[in-house]
């Protein structure tokens, strides 16, 4: 007659795979790079840990990489901010030049070369009354 035992919950035998599969991955990256002959076979600590050590690799690489990015991001930022400064002064520069030809002095020296003068004679007032149309 077969003894009654319990049956183990799913997440136990879940767990037992996926340990298998640990100690699987372990062993392979074990014999390829041959850590045991590297630590010492008394020495397992860092063979067991490989899976956590190779993602806090990837983490520090990945930081590493995010940080060289940023950086570069704001030495962009900063080329462009000087640039706009420069264009900034250069377009207050072209404004302040364009509005001084604008006045009557600097268009009657341009003019004069034509020989356009000023006139003496002040302009005549047209009046027209509404009524009349």
């Amino acid at each position: 007659m077969v003894k009654n035992t319990f049956r183990q919950p799913e997440r136990i035998v879940a767990r037992q795979k996926k340990q298998k599969r640990k100690n699987r991955l372990t062993i392979w990256i074990n014999d390829v790079i041959g850590l045991d002959r590297l630590f010492g076979e008394d020495n397992a600590w860092p063979i067991r840990h490989i899976d956590r050590i190779l993602w806090v690799t990837l983490l520090l690489i990945v930081y590493i990489g995010l940080n060289h990015n940023a950086e570069r991001l704001v030495r962009r930022i900063q080329r462009s901010k000087t640039q706009v400064d420069e264009l900034r002064a250069q377009a207050t520069t072209l404004e302040a030049d364009f509005m001084k030809s604008g006045k009557q002095s600097e268009l009657s020296k341009r003019v004069s070369g034509l020989g356009l003068t000023d006139s003496l004679t002040p302009p005549h007032k047209i009046v027209v009354n509404l009524n009349e149309h």
